[in-house]
């Protein structure tokens, strides 16, 4: 059998199988605690990965697997992924804790374009004032770098992103934004945009992408600190 078709009965035997005879959760140890870390399945290519979010702990698993091989996989890097969350729980916690982080409501203060804002309306109406806002701002501020590289993306999109701030799909010529970045200074958005232009030219973290994205904007080390410093407070569109 070739391997497309061993390929393509492994997907229609797969779409046989009920979605509850997969896996939803998979014990581990989060600072000492038993939690149950909430599986995602996706078209990786039969690999798991393990990502923390604003929600929590996340686990990534094949879904071109039956599920007797997902548990499979699991078990056999049950020790990798506990020593990674491990490894990764107590920065995570430290992290959280200095930043004193406070959700936002009504009356709430929040730093937008420089600015301090009052929230006056319900999150879900102001979410999407912000949005437009974002799209009026970085459009133009797209445009300008866009030039300055000598490149030309063919669309430009605002979205709602829970763990980063812009993306890139090179060969569509699309480049995306994280709303919420505008809550960080202008010379931070700056540097964000001519980071995703620059994932046109070179789809990867490169030394050539790197040494691009330096070459075009001088201030990225500084940048780059700040979001490694406030970005999970702007992530989750708490008070500063």
């Amino acid at each position: 059998m070739s391997h497309f078709a061993r390929k393509l009965v492994d997907k229609l035997a797969n779409q046989a199988v009920p979605k509850a005879d997969y896996p939803q959760h998979w014990p581990m140890q989060v600072n000492n605690e038993p939690t149950q870390i909430a599986i995602k399945y996706t078209r990786r290519n039969r690999s798991i990965g393990l990502k923390y979010l604003q929600e929590g702990w996340k686990l990534y698993c094949p879904q071109n697997v039956s599920p007797k091989k997902v548990r499979s996989m699991l078990q056999s890097h049950h020790a990798d992924l506990q020593a990674f969350i491990d490894r990764h729980s107590s920065k995570i916690h430290k992290r959280a804790q200095q930043q004193n982080i406070s959700p936002l409501q009504k009356g709430s203060e929040f730093i937008w374009l420089g600015q301090k804002c009052q929230i006056e309306c319900e999150l879900a109406e102001l979410e999407r004032e912000l949005i437009k806002e974002a799209q009026d701002y970085l459009h133009p501020k797209v445009a300008f770098y866009a030039e300055q590289m000598q490149l030309a993306p063919k669309q430009i999109k605002v979205k709602n992103y829970k763990s980063c701030w812009g993306n890139c799909y090179h060969q569509r010529g699309l480049v995306q934004f994280n709303w919420k970045l505008l809550q960080a200074p202008e010379w931070v958005v700056d540097y964000v945009i001519v980071h995703e232009l620059a994932h046109l030219v070179h789809p990867n973290h490169s030394r050539d992408f790197w040494s691009l994205v330096q070459y075009h904007y001088p201030q990225t080390p500084q940048a780059k600190s700040y979001l490694k410093q406030y970005g999970g407070h702007m992530m989750k569109f708490y008070v500063r």
